[in-house]
């Protein structure tokens, strides 16, 4: 017989690890279930705007575990690398990591605090009015799921929720992580850097974080460009200038490209199936200017999570998590729409107008509106 949990989360993500871990600490019998694949978030570092780390329902010592740096600083070159602005926030603007530690960190709080979690392989899932079956290697029930990972079309489609045909990712990211010697790592360091691209489409931004180099290249279109060429580009023009080291571990280098659902949420007709949530990326949670993940996916997960602790207590669950739609809608509607007028037009005028710096920098760490 399966075993019988209240709630599952598929998908052992930032954004799932984050609801499985505050579920358990709510004393609530929880099965983390690892999926293999993730084509929609970031493997190599990352970064994540201030608050992050002060999201409701993520453990206090999170920041610590996770070998996060703050930084206060973004510095902004133009498509010639030959001008740049600076913008310095008065306390934290934000935090590289790198995904792989936070999520050790996730996993380590839902097994001390009571949680399951375990590898099922490529699982099925079956829906019904009483119970969700999930069953690969070995199956499991549970009252609830949660489903934090993959994409949005795929997700509706396995589960039969209506979607629109116009729903398709246009966002694409392209990384690169390469080793730095602590030498030549200190003068970038507590700062992001913004590059303007050439195609009106990309955006180019790199860091420094634990002696790597992480550089990705932006496009709200999968159409432009080749990812390789993008970063080798960008790389090279970098090292030309004398803004990032001659001397680099190329050889060594870590290199993903990922497509993060950049504002889908709110295209998605629903988010609510039978006895089911869609959160993270499954539930299209990203940054429609960035196409940053964490944040808005992790926030979307502990609301689902606080909905379905509500379903379990409820004689009428499946209008409890109709309210989902609410609930995230009010906390994350207005910093995942796309701005009114597009950053990448703005950006040349960083250059030459100091007033816009802060009104840019806001919309493009929390998605405020310019």
């Amino acid at each position: 017989m399966a075993d019988i949990y209240d709630i599952a989360v598929l998908g052992a993500t930032p954004a799932g690890c984050a609801a499985a871990a505050y579920l358990a600490r709510k004393k609530i019998s929880v099965a983390l279930i690892d999926v293999p694949g993730d084509q929609y978030e970031s493997q190599l570092m990352d970064w994540a705007p201030k608050g992050f780390f002060a999201i409701r329902g993520l453990s206090r010592d999170l920041l610590k575990k996770s070998q996060a740096r703050p930084f206060r600083n973004i510095r902004y070159h133009d498509a010639t690398l030959s001008r740049t602005v600076d913008y310095t926030s008065r306390s934290t603007a934000g935090y590289c990591f790198k995904p792989a530690m936070l999520v050790k960190a996730m996993s380590s709080s839902v097994v001390s605090a009571g949680g399951k979690i375990m590898d099922l392989g490529t699982p099925e899932i079956n829906l019904s009015e009483d119970m969700v079956a999930v069953t690969g290697k070995s199956a499991i029930q549970a009252r609830f799921l949660l489903v934090a990972q993959g994409n949005p079309v795929d997700v509706m489609s396995t589960l039969a929720i209506p979607s629109r045909p116009s729903m398709r990712a246009s966002f694409v990211v392209a990384g690169l992580d390469v080793p730095l010697s602590d030498k030549n790592a200190g003068a970038l360091d507590d700062m992001m850097h913004v590059v303007e691209l050439k195609e009106r489409s990309e955006l180019g931004m790199f860091f420094i974080h634990q002696s790597t180099l992480h550089l990705r290249v932006i496009s709200s279109s999968t159409a432009t460009g080749t990812r390789a060429q993008e970063l080798s580009t960008l790389l090279s023009g970098l090292q030309r200038e004398g803004i990032v080291p001659q001397s680099i571990a190329i050889d060594r280098a870590e290199g993903a490209v990922w497509y993060p659902p950049a504002g889908e949420a709110l295209e998605m007709e629903s988010h609510v199936a039978k006895r089911c949530l869609l959160v993270g990326t499954a539930g299209g949670f990203a940054d429609t200017i960035t196409g940053q993940t964490l944040n808005p996916s992790i926030r979307s997960a502990i609301l689902a999570a606080d909905m379905t602790v509500e379903a379990l207590k409820s004689d009428d669950p499946q209008n409890t998590l109709a309210r989902f739609k609410v609930e995230w809608r009010n906390e994350l509607a207005e910093s995942l729409r796309p701005p009114s007028t597009s950053l990448h037009m703005l950006l040349p005028l960083l250059f030459v107008n100091d007033r816009i710096v802060s009104k840019f920098t806001h919309a493009l760490l929390h998605g405020e509106a310019i």
